[in-house]
């Protein structure tokens, strides 16, 4: 599945630059669509970013099911998320997490989807 994009994304990773971009954009306001746009990267790129240094808080609203290459993807649940978290605060890791979460609610999750999820719960503020 790809999409094509409106715009010419710059090849490479994100600079120092790109960074200090995206938290003074964040800090007005700017959804990381928009971000990317502007700094012509790709929003999955900049998403991660925002994610991983608390600028963007994982959003609840889809709640079908999806498939990516030929595998269904369940949406989280705010259920699932507050599991996830409590068993991380009991020090279990990703790994042990997965199996009690697939266990649990009946889809199976792996310990990277566990543990990109919990990078993602991270900047939310009620964490």
């Amino acid at each position: 599945m790809t999409s094509k994009l409106s715009y010419t994304v710059k090849p490479g990773g994100l600079s120092a630059g790109d960074h200090e971009r995206i938290h003074e954009l964040a800090a007005r306001g700017w959804k990381s669509s928009r971000i990317a746009r502007e700094i012509e990267k790709h929003p999955g790129t900049v998403q991660w970013f925002m994610y991983r240094n608390g600028l963007k808080a994982p959003e609840y609203g889809r709640t079908k099911s999806s498939f990516r290459n030929g595998r269904e993807v369940k949406p989280f649940t705010p259920e699932e998320d507050a599991f996830i978290t409590a068993l991380r605060l009991q020090d279990y890791g990703p790994t042990k997490i997965a199996e009690m979460s697939t266990k649990r609610f009946g889809h199976p999750r792996s310990n990277h989807t566990v543990a990109c999820r919990l990078v993602m719960l991270a900047a939310r503020e009620d964490a």
